[in-house]
């Protein structure tokens, strides 16, 4: 084994200058790329986990028994409701960024993320609420306009 080791050391030291270089850029973009794979992981996990959190606040409602579904007047907090479901709106807005930008930058550094499914899936709600924007921007309606046809 030690031979092996000092073969393979004795090669390294004698690659030329630039063979050593492309090695540790090599090394380097490999590192970087695994970096920003992890990242774009976390954040459609992250956001995943606010969806799942957004569609459970729910269960926070009745304190006297998570199961029965009634919301009892005198234990809800409208309050803490609302800014439990606004804050959770305003983390899933900033990691969706997040995950734009770490996206758009693996592409431009690495070329097409190989796993695009798992960000689509992250931003399947995100996409709906596009849609539904731009749907009602075509047909050149605003909320209200909606509203008054309800």
């Amino acid at each position: 084994m030690k031979d092996i080791k000092e073969a393979n050391f004795t090669k390294d030291l004698m690659r030329t200058f630039k063979q050593l270089k492309n090695s540790r850029a090599e090394s380097v973009a490999e590192d970087v790329e695994i970096i920003y794979k992890r990242k774009i992981e976390d954040l459609c996990h992250k956001i995943r986990s606010m969806d799942r959190d957004r569609e459970n606040i729910i269960l926070d409602l009745s304190p006297v028994n998570a199961f029965a579904g009634n919301v009892v007047p005198s234990d809800f907090n409208a309050d803490a409701f609302l800014n439990k479901d606004i804050q959770i709106g305003l983390n899933r807005r900033a990691a969706v960024i997040e995950l734009s930008i770490v996206v758009d930058r693996y592409k431009a550094l690495f070329g097409e993320y190989s796993d695009m499914k798992t960000v689509e899936n992250a931003l399947k709600s995100e996409n709906l609420l596009n849609r539904e924007t731009a749907i009602i921007n075509e047909d050149g309606k605003d909320i209200e306009d909606l509203v008054e046809e309800f």
